[in-house]
């Protein structure tokens, strides 16, 4: 009696997951995801010399076919969307498993770095994403387990659930469905109307920011002090490196400095990441404070701290050109983002536009290394329903009112001792 009821109890859960994995196959909204042409390309190596892992600076921040030619080896893109620190340290162990790698560089996104997380928190969208990359089972138990507690340990281990790419809309699945039947599915290809693949883990984006454009109505959050969580894994990191005789560098893509003058005194968080990295025996190179000879311009991002296709083709250059050694860091690096910025001519990087809580008013804030703000003036105009209207010219005032009840554009032109900087829109409604 209770052998059959145990069998009965087998049979349904084999067939209960069977049916979810099934169902979840076919929920799964990937079919344009490059995290799976990723981690179908990871596997289909012959080996992976040299590994960039991070979170998307290192899938829209190298091109590995231009890293390959440099350094003579066969490198691979590891990056995916909002990968946190513990999703970085399971895909490595994954990686070093998986093939012989001699060297890892690990990028210190502080949109990562200064991110407070704890274990056994929960998993959230980007840890599915890793846990579907990885596929050795020790290695995945324990990125499960890490990461969730009894209360969310059943979403993590069922195929369908939250946070899982799920979609229910007919359209998409029928897309899915499609794909599959043509075999387009399994053609593992990313292509985007705006965006293309590289390959190994680099995604090309198409579209630029136009020079002296850059604008934000909010502001971005503030630089904080690095997270114990992600020190906790950094060191995993590093204990495993050495064990495994993997030679490991610590490095930060290059953010617009319209981008890190948002969120305050970049300086801080150099400083910071640059102490404890030392701390702990190694260099550590931001290429924030690149020297002007190997500076970005706005056409270089897709968007305010992310690189698009002409520009991961300059930074990967200038990487693999330092880090092969054709240039010191005396060379391509300023000894801080404070030097970099005073070496700078007088420039706006952008214009945040602030606008009050009932839309009625709004304040130009200029990002800029101008101490003097009477040289910076603007045009200022708004376009609605009953056409444009100039609200002033040629002036060094920065707050406006808005006509109530109304929506539109706000558009501004800056200049510096009368020479214009720069152009932007942002859309607005007031009540």
């Amino acid at each position: 009696m209770y052998f059959k009821i145990a069998l009965k109890i087998l049979l349904f859960t084999i067939v209960f997951f069977v049916l979810s994995f099934f169902i979840a196959f076919l929920l799964k909204d990937d079919t344009t995801s490059y995290s799976r042409v990723l981690s179908h390309e990871f596997y289909n190596q012959k080996n992976i010399d040299i590994l960039f892992c991070g979170a998307s600076h290192v899938s829209h921040g190298m091109n590995p076919i231009i890293a390959d030619a440099e350094f003579c080896k066969n490198t691979f893109n590891t990056g995916t969307p909002s990968q946190g620190i513990n999703g970085t340290y399971a895909i490595i162990r994954q990686a070093l498993k998986t093939y012989k790698i001699s060297k890892i560089f690990l990028e210190t996104d502080f949109a990562v770095a200064c991110t407070n997380g704890s274990l056994h928190s929960g998993m959230g969208k980007s840890d599915f994403i890793v846990q579907s990359f990885l596929r050795d089972l020790s290695i995945k138990r324990d990125f499960i387990l890490e990461n969730s507690s009894p209360g969310n340990i059943f979403n993590a281990v069922l195929p369908i659930g939250k946070d899982k790419m799920m979609t229910v809309s007919s359209k998409r699945v029928f897309l899915k469905l499609k794909s599959i039947i043509t075999r387009e599915y399994f053609k593992y290809e990313y292509k985007k109307s705006d965006a293309g693949y590289a390959g190994k883990g680099c995604v090309l984006d198409y579209d630029k920011i136009e020079n002296g454009t850059f604008s934000n109505d909010s502001f971005e959050p503030p630089f904080l002090p690095i997270s114990d969580y992600w020190k906790h894994y950094i060191e995993k990191i590093i204990k495993l490196c050495k064990e495994n005789n993997v030679e490991l560098v610590f490095y930060s893509m290059p953010c617009s400095d319209f981008y890190l003058h948002e969120k305050g005194d970049y300086n801080i968080f150099y400083e910071e990441m640059k102490s404890y990295i030392n701390s702990l025996g190694f260099d550590y190179y931001d290429f924030n404070l690149l020297r002007q000879d190997f500076s970005f311009c706005d056409e270089d991002y897709f968007d305010d701290n992310h690189l698009n296709i002409y520009g991961i083709k300059k930074f990967s250059r200038y990487f693999c050109n330092f880090f092969t050694g054709k240039f010191t860091s005396e060379e391509m690096f300023y000894s801080s983002y404070k030097e970099k910025i005073e070496n700078q001519a007088p420039i706006i990087y952008g214009l945040l536009i602030i606008k009050s809580e009932n839309g009625r008013t709004f304040e130009i804030i200029p990002m800029t290394n101008i101490k003097n703000r009477q040289s910076i003036t603007y045009d200022v105009s708004i376009k609605n329903l009953e056409g444009e209207k100039i609200l002033a010219q040629n002036t060094v005032k920065t707050n406006f009112s808005l006509p109530e009840k109304s929506s539109g554009s706000i558009l501004v032109k800056s200049y510096v001792d009368g020479v214009l900087q720069n152009s932007v829109k942002e859309n607005y409604v007031s009540f």
